[in-house]
C-alpha cells in the first residue's frame, strides 16, 4: 500500500455504505444479513415469490396479467427495507463500490439457473444520455459487469440504447408504464445469439424489462431471460410469506 493510500485509510477508514461502520467495505456482513431474499416458494415463470407452491398452470396469478411474464425472470431479493436502502445507495447516492457485493449476490442466482447461466451475452437495461450524464453511471450496467466478472460470460452495453428519455416508472400508474417504454428502445446493429440475459436493479410492473426483451428479440436474439437484483411486491399484505423472504 502506497503511503497516499495509507495516509486515506487513515483520515478515512474503510466504512460500510449502508450502516456507515467502519471496519467492512463496501457492505459489512451484518448489513448483508438483513437484506431480503427470495427463497422458495416462487413461481417458476417470473420467480415472484408466492405463499404456496404454484398451482397446476405452473404460474402465479399475476404471470397472465403481466406482458414480462412471457419471458423467465429471477430476481435476488425483495425491493424493500435494506435492499431499497442499498440499490437506492447505489442508484442515486453513487456509492459505485456497492455494485460489487449485489452483483456478486445476483451472479450466485443466474449460476445456479442453466436457463440463466448458459446464455452468450448479459445485456444491461441502458440510460438515456441525458440520464446518464446526470447520474455519472449506469447502474445496471455495474451490476451486469460483475455478474459477467463471476459468470465468464461477455457484457454487451452497447446494443442496446435508450432513444428517448422517459419519465421515472415509480412516478406512474401500471398502465402508464408501459406507455412510457413503449419505442423508447432501439438495437445499434443485429444480435442473433440465441439466448441473453437482460439485467437491471429493480423490477416492478416488468413494462421496461418487456419492452428490452422485446427489442433484443426484434433485433436477432433468440431467447432473453431476465435477472435483476430487486423484485418490487405487487401488494405486499397479500404476497409476503415469512418462510418466503428472510
Amino acid at each position: 500500500m502506497s503511503l497516499l493510500r495509507a495516509a486515506a485509510h487513515l483520515l478515512f477508514p474503510p466504512a460500510c455504505q449502508l450502516c456507515r461502520r467502519p471496519g467492512e467495505f463496501p457492505i459489512c456482513q451484518d448489513c448483508l444479513r438483513t437484506l431480503p431474499r427470495i427463497r422458495p416458494p416462487f413461481c417458476p415463470r417470473c420467480g415472484y415469490p408466492l405463499t404456496s407452491p404454484p398451482g397446476s398452470s405452473g404460474a402465479c396469478p399475476g404471470c397472465p396479467r403481466d406482458r414480462a411474464c412471457r419471458f423467465l425472470i429471477r430476481s435476488w431479493g425483495i425491493y424493500d427495507g435494506p435492499l431499497r436502502e442499498a440499490v437506492h445507495a447505489l442508484k442515486f447516492g453513487g456509492r459505485r463500490a456497492l455494485a460489487r457485493p449485489l452483483g456478486a449476490l445476483m451472479a450466485g442466482v443466474a449460476a445456479a439457473d442453466p436457463l440463466l447461466r448458459d446464455v452468450c451475452r448479459i445485456v444491461p437495461v441502458p440510460l438515456h444520455p441525458s440520464r446518464l450524464r446526470e447520474r455519472g453511471f449506469n447502474q445496471a450496467q455495474a451490476l451486469a459487469e460483475e455478474v459477467g466478472r463471476r459468470l465468464g460470460t461477455a457484457v454487451d452495453a452497447r446494443v442496446l440504447q435508450r432513444v428517448r428519455p422517459t419519465l421515472p416508472q415509480a412516478e406512474l400508474r401500471a398502465v402508464d408504464r408501459r406507455a412510457n417504454v413503449r419505442g423508447a428502445f432501439r438495437m445499434r446493429g443485429r444480435a442473433a445469439w440465441p439466448r441473453v440475459l437482460l439485467v437491471d436493479d429493480v423490477m416492478s410492473t416488468g413494462s421496461t424489462v418487456a419492452e428490452c426483451a422485446r427489442t433484443l428479440r426484434q433485433g436477432g436474439a433468440g431467447e432473453v431471460v431476465v435477472l435483476t437484483l430487486a423484485r418490487a411486491l405487487r401488494e405486499v399484505s397479500a404476497v409476503r410469506n415469512p418462510a418466503a423472504v428472510v
